[in-house]
């Protein structure tokens, strides 16, 4: 029996080509906007991040390691791509990513001060309230739920073929990270208490970055 022999290039992936790709993407779409914004975001989920798309379709949203950004637009007056781009460079950190558009600022600035998603939460998420269940009949779910409820942590049993909440139950805790059973128990209450926010923190137009909504500048 021969011995095959796989070629390393289908078992390993390449970074350096996802790098590479972005790099190239930034350059491509430079040139075709006047105005390119920085912002944070916290609590992102795809299905909204789609819809943020197809609001703005003529414009361009792109995310990736803030290094691989910076590194596309330029650290330094030496390598950046225009005048000036390397100071947004500097402000890459944490959760944020790049907004390419020609829509006047005034109205780019209302639309994400105003933009706003409720969502349900994953685990590690950490609440800013507590949130208790009060003892009695679970009405909103079947007698066949019982076990399930159980094993996410409810003190329940079945009463007359309803389940019953032995005592308050507190779903989570404010300050606290959820874990995937609290997670699951508030999505099946109906608890959309994570919300998906941007704050833009600056905008690169016209060969300069101007800091907005109160930004620190990076200090040299």
């Amino acid at each position: 029996r021969e011995n095959v022999v796989v070629p390393l290039t289908k078992v390993t992936k390449n970074p350096g080509e996802k790098k590479k790709k972005l790099i190239n993407t930034i350059k491509d779409t430079i040139d075709n906007y006047k105005s390119i914004y920085l912002f944070t975001y916290e609590n992102m989920r795809n299905n909204k991040l789609k819809a943020l798309r197809t609001a703005w379709s003529t414009s361009k949203f792109l995310f990736g390691k803030n290094k691989v950004l910076a590194y596309g637009l330029g650290k330094s007056e030496e390598d950046e791509l225009k005048t000036g781009l390397h100071k947004l460079s500097e402000h890459l950190e944490g959760e944020c990513g790049l907004f390419f558009t020609n829509e006047p600022r005034e109205k780019v600035l209302e639309y994400f001060e105003n933009f706003s998603e409720k969502d349900f939460p994953r685990s590690g998420f950490v609440p800013e309230e507590t949130i208790t269940i009060k003892e009695g009949p679970l009405t909103g779910f079947v007698h066949s739920m019982e076990t399930y409820l159980r094993g996410l942590g409810l003190p329940t049993s079945l009463k007359n073929g309803v389940i019953y909440l032995e005592r308050d139950y507190d779903i989570c805790e404010e300050g606290v990270a959820i874990n995937p059973d609290q997670s699951q128990l508030l999505k099946l209450f109906n608890h959309q208490i994570s919300e998906f926010k941007i704050v833009v923190k600056g905008v690169y137009t016209e060969e300069e970055f101007t800091l907005l909504n109160g930004q620190e500048p990076i200090e040299e």
